[in-house]
């Protein structure tokens, strides 16, 4: 044990200083510094020898330069020092990945709904191209270039670069980075914003089946085929409702259907919006499908498959919807194109816009203005001419 008396021999520079117990045993070398305007000290790692002050010394010089810089992160010198509660625990190397973990481990702390989880996990995996980054080296032209780059929709890139935007707070608390280089990112500077409808304000997703195709479609099904696609195409449900329909939810002598749930991932929750609760009227024709259907089997479900287990909406279109369409000889569009053509059935009908609105789970007929514009208009000229022609 080097006593007082010879570790004094040893040259030091400023900053860098021999510790000392009571007995003047000299037990390590220590670093002396100002880091955000406070004193730090911390062991320096080394041997009291001349070349581990020495050592101790070129540290100290890093340190000093990399604060001077605003490059300095204190768990890359001093991974167990108790600063680090106010310093920050985050290292220089901490990837953009790691922030990205810890916002989906937060959102499930938080009990965000299965269908949230699911979707920031989806963005985090279509923001891969930048997880291997530093934190603090994401610049402002790398998150441009990844945007320039992207063959996702505009909507999709904009819900990733949100989650992105969110866990990189995390940095800044952390004090890893000092902004957040999306703050101020707008969009639409580095895309081409994809138009929704064409000149005719025909929305380019929206593609009803025409009545004689849909005449064609439910001819070529039978048992629970019919009973979906005809209860899909005349009620209007989303996917995600119809799988979720429950017997209790069918009034056979009212004629109606009420709405409560959805099935999103597996997993029966409440409507998209609380306007999505509702109460649909139906066909005596239908009544009779449905009443068909919930007597085949003791399940709570309407709509259960051949192995008496609720459906799975992407597994009824996959294997089911593709070869109904196949047999009808009808051009293929998803089967949610059943939702729409219940929409342009009632808009050519008159239906009041409210009432569609209501049906369709909707908060207003804002939306049928922006799904169905080229209808609407199509209609109320259809109805002027017909007003023309009756004077």
């Amino acid at each position: 044990m080097l006593l007082k008396k010879n570790a004094e021999k040893l040259k030091t520079v400023r900053g860098v200083s021999i510790r000392y117990d009571k007995h003047e045993r000299a037990t390590g070398i220590q670093l002396a510094f100002t880091y955000k305007n406070i004193q730090c000290r911390e062991p320096a790692g080394y041997e009291i020898t001349q070349a581990g002050l020495n050592a101790a010394a070129n540290k100290l010089g890093t340190i000093k330069h990399e604060i001077a810089k605003g490059t300095f992160f204190y768990a890359d010198f001093f991974p167990k020092s108790t600063k680090l509660k106010l310093f920050g625990g985050a290292t220089k190397s901490i990837t953009v990945k790691t922030y990205l973990d810890r916002y989906i481990d937060k959102a499930e702390e938080r009990g965000l709904s299965i269908s949230t989880i699911v979707g920031y996990k989806k963005d985090v995996k279509g923001l891969e191209p930048l997880w291997s980054i530093p934190v603090a080296e994401l610049e402002r032209i790398t998150i441009v270039n990844f945007v320039e780059n992207a063959t996702v929709s505009s909507k999709t890139l904009g819900n990733r670069l949100s989650v992105l935007r969110s866990a990189l707070n995390a940095a800044i608390t952390d004090k890893v980075i000092r902004l957040n280089p999306l703050i101020g990112f707008k969009l639409k500077e580095h895309i081409k914003i994809a138009k929704k409808t064409d000149n005719r304000k025909k929305h380019k997703d929206v593609l009803p089946f025409t009545p004689n195709e849909l005449t064609k479609i439910i001819k070529e099904t039978e048992g629970t085929e019919k009973a979906i696609v005809t209860f899909w195409s005349e009620t209007g449900v989303r996917p995600s409702e119809w799988i979720a329909l429950k017997k209790e939810d069918v009034c056979l002598i009212t004629l109606e259907v009420t709405i409560y749930d959805a099935v999103v991932h597996k997993v029966t929750k409440s409507t998209k919006t609380v306007a999505g609760q509702r109460t649909i009227p139906i066909s005596q024709e239908l009544a009779d499908l449905l009443e068909l259907e919930m007597n085949k089997h003791d399940e709570e479900y309407v709509f259960v498959n051949d192995q008496g287990k609720r459906w799975i909406a992407e597994s009824f279109r996959k294997h089911r919807w593709s070869k109904i369409i196949k047999r009808a000889g009808v051009g293929y569009r998803y089967p949610y194109q059943l939702r729409h053509t219940f929409a342009t059935k009632l808009i050519s009908q008159g239906e009041n816009f409210w009432k569609i609105s209501k049906l369709m789970g909707h908060k207003s007929p804002q939306q049928l203005f922006e799904h169905y514009g080229n209808y609407i208009e199509a209609f109320e000229k259809q109805s002027k001419r017909q007003e023309v022609r009756s004077r």
